[in-house]
């Protein structure tokens, strides 16, 4: 729709003014009749902008965030929230002790950052067990912690315990994401940007629910904070099953734990949407690494970040179980980054020379792999 200037309204009114009351009129009557077609063409330019704003708001490709919310009520589809980083830390028994409990509500806080932690359940602590899980107090990316962090009790060490604790686990304290998001001058938080949000609603827009189709499971899965990514695959592992392999790519581990993938695959199977055929399978992604050495030109940082970047899109759409072959690729990658050669010399898998990128799927077993890519470039001039 076509949106008329401020000049161009006022210029209209005043061509209407002149042809109807301008002939034989004063000096004086015109001028007065020029200003009144300046207070008019203005009054209709505000019009106007109302009429352009809500026209601009009624469609998801071109409206502002703050009416995302409202398309998200429509489709039942509500913006993600931040989410929270978690994981295990290991207690130490003071000398003596072989046993002790920590209650529900215990704190522990990063002596070097001074991020809190705390216990959500009260945990029974065993020389067998000394493992507890916890939460971060807020959300974000800078309560994710790395294998072996201490952590100190904030308040009163419980009786047998030592004062601190070390953080365990194959991830550490991972999950935590979050985004602040500015909607008509006042911050939110959320757990994913304006973009994806909307990126996500035009998906639901454009292939609404039909029963149990693949896009009805991953937008199923989808929905959820701690999933970026859901891979459904059908007919897998067997005649008429789907497996959905969950990934977050939001974090360094990408795998998903295994009390949250329960709250999905309980959100898929409900009565309300499960079709009575089917048999869904729900389990996180397994992650293969894979190192790229490529040559790219021009060698620079910003060449070489776009074409780890490029790499990164490209596999990010490949389903566990899928073979992408190394001019499949390298073609992606010359298409979509500022690199004009880039050619791959080698490719490991988890230290292992590959001829072509295979992610394993076995339903069956509960693995479907994906790829997290490193790369290491050489000039390429």
């Amino acid at each position: 729709m076509e949106f008329k200037s401020l000049e161009d309204i006022i210029r209209y009114v005043d061509t209407a003014f002149a042809l109807k009351f301008y002939s034989g009129a004063s000096v004086l009557r015109k001028g007065v009749l020029k200003v009144l077609a300046r207070v008019f063409g203005g009054a209709l330019y505000m019009i106007s902008l109302l009429c352009k704003r809500i026209w601009k708001n009624r469609f998801l490709t071109t409206c502002e965030v703050w009416a995302l919310d409202g398309f998200g009520v429509e489709f039942e589809l509500p913006h993600k929230a931040p989410t929270y980083a978690k994981g295990y830390i290991e207690v130490s028994f003071e000398t003596g002790y072989s046993s002790a409990t920590v209650p529900a509500g215990t704190y522990f806080v990063d002596p070097v950052t001074k991020l809190e932690y705390r216990l959500i359940l009260a945990a029974s602590i065993s020389s067998s067990n000394k493992r507890v899980r916890v939460v971060a107090v807020n959300p974000g990316a800078d309560y994710n912690a790395s294998v072996g962090v201490v952590l100190e009790f904030r308040d009163a060490t419980p009786t047998g315990l030592a004062s601190t604790a070390e953080v365990v686990g194959e991830g550490g304290l991972y999950g935590g994401y979050s985004v602040v998001v500015s909607i008509d001058g006042v911050d939110q938080v959320w757990g994913e940007t304006a973009e994806e949000y909307r990126a996500r609603l035009l998906d639901r827009e454009r292939n609404p629910s039909r029963g149990g189709c693949l896009h009805d499971y991953r937008q199923w899965a989808e929905r959820f904070d701690f999933v970026s990514k859901a891979y459904p695959i059908a007919h897998v592992p067997v005649e008429n099953s789907v497996c959905v392999v969950l990934a977050n790519y939001k974090t360094e581990q990408i795998y998903i734990a295994s009390d949250d993938v329960a709250k999905v695959s309980n959100y898929i199977n409900s009565e309300s949407r499960r079709v009575a055929t089917a048999d869904p399978r729900v389990f996180s992604a397994t992650v293969a690494n894979f190192t790229v050495k490529a040559k790219v030109a021009p060698f620079n940082s910003e060449v070489q970040e776009s074409a780890l970047s490029a790499l990164k899109e490209f596999f990010f759409s490949k389903n566990p179980g899928s073979v992408s072959y190394f001019d499949d690729v390298q073609d992606y990658v010359r298409s979509n980054s500022l690199a004009t050669t880039f050619r791959i010399d080698s490719v490991t898998k988890g230290g292992s020379s590959v001829s072509s990128f295979s992610l394993a799927l076995d339903a069956a077993n509960s693995i479907g792999e994906v790829a997290k890519i490193t790369a290491d470039f050489s000039n390429g001039e």
